[in-house]
């Protein structure tokens, strides 16, 4: 979205390791020998029982400060004091939620025997502790997506993190109330307010834009709603493939409890698990477009280690000291992920407009007439 800069990637290869933590814990925590039997049984009844939840939010943070998260990244490529502020003060949010305990969502099938998905999911990044400050907020429930983003805040951001610009949504911006009112939706969405989308119908678009590559020179400063979806069968594929890469290397301690919360560590062989892991993604190539098994030459062959919490026999808590993935840290950078099980349910919200693929055609053509090259 905004990302690109060696010290994003760092940030990115921390929440992608450590959204896959759970499974993980899980699979892994009934391999553990002897020694460790304790502790992997623990982090196995815990994950397990997260998974008997109808619903779970999920919280990501750094827990660092702006200086502390300079201290750990300056000299990166790009990076600034001022990038290492806009890191401090993001906080994304994550809702699951179904009519089923979710152990059992991914599992369900219709009267025709066909996969039948009924769970829900939000996001939520804001750039503020408290969730006041919202960047960009999307939910899915039942068929359709629903979106609403600060487009201003959010492409600052963007611009922040480059050390750049966007041109073309900063003369956008402006222009936003000369849109005729056949573009009323669009208004809507730059004003922050909610919209809806019917993934199906911009599938549709994608495909005559030809797929994945046509969609990435959209404007705006949020994944345009995409042509392809992982099904049932590839998703699976997927978590087989994580199960496969990790559940015999990793390896459980228990460090004992404060507070009323159980605290066990997690170490896996990295560099290791990651050859695994790209092996067993290298299939997918030719069923997902435009995916690419990881680049794992440069995962360090060190453990990595992970902090999981539990409280009350759930699963509540994961921490992860990105710096481990990257060499060229100079401190540590800790990540955590905080878990609620039986939160409240994703819901849709009320009155958003429908976005059609007539709309975002509409706002090109507007944007063809009205912006200048920024090149010229």
């Amino acid at each position: 979205m905004f990302y690109g800069s060696h010290h994003i990637s760092t940030a990115h290869k921390g929440l992608a390791a450590i959204g896959c933590v759970a499974l993980i814990a899980g699979a892994s925590a009934a391999c553990g020998t002897v020694q460790q039997a304790g502790a992997a049984a623990k982090v196995q009844n815990a994950v397990e029982k997260l998974g008997e939840q109808k619903a779970v939010t999920a919280t990501v943070s750094f827990d660092a400060t702006a200086d502390q998260i300079w201290t750990a990244m300056k000299g990166s490529d790009g990076f600034t004091q001022d990038t290492a502020k806009m890191l401090a003060g993001l906080h994304a949010k994550l809702g699951l939620s179904s009519d089923k305990p979710l152990k059992d969502a991914a599992a369900a099938k219709d009267a025709k025997g066909a996969a039948s998905d009924t769970s829900s999911f939000s996001f939520q990044l804001s750039s503020d502790a408290e969730g006041k400050q919202n960047l960009i907020e999307v939910r899915s429930v039942g068929k359709k997506m629903y979106l609403r983003a600060d487009v201003k805040a959010l492409t600052a951001l963007g611009g922040a993190a480059k050390g750049g610009d966007h041109p073309p949504l900063d003369q956008l911006i402006p222009k936003a109330d000369e849109l005729p009112s056949s573009l009323g939706v669009v208004k809507d969405a730059l004003a922050g307010k909610w919209i809806s989308i019917d993934p199906t119908a911009f599938a549709d678009l994608g495909k005559t834009l030809g797929g994945d590559k046509g969609l990435g020179k959209s404007p705006l400063p949020v994944p345009m709603p995409g042509a392809s979806s992982l099904d049932a069968k590839t998703q699976q594929q997927l978590l087989d493939a994580v199960k496969s890469a990790v559940a015999h290397n990793a390896k459980f301690t228990d460090k004992g409890s404060s507070n009323g919360v159980d605290h066990v560590t997690m170490t896996v062989p990295a560099g290791q698990t990651a050859k695994e892991l790209a092996k067993g993604f290298a299939p997918l190539e030719k069923q997902i477009p435009g995916f690419k098994a990881p680049d794992v030459s440069k995962v360090p062959a060190k453990d990595l280690a992970v902090d999981l919490s539990i409280k009350d026999g759930m699963l509540s808590g994961i921490g992860l000291d990105v710096s481990q993935l990257d060499e060229k840290a100079h401190g540590k950078l800790p990540l955590v992920i905080g878990l609620q099980g039986g939160s409240d349910q994703v819901t849709a919200p009320a009155g958003a407009r429908v976005l059609t693929p007539q709309d975002l055609m509409g706002l090109f053509m507007f944007g063809a007439m009205n912006m200048k090259d920024p090149s010229a």
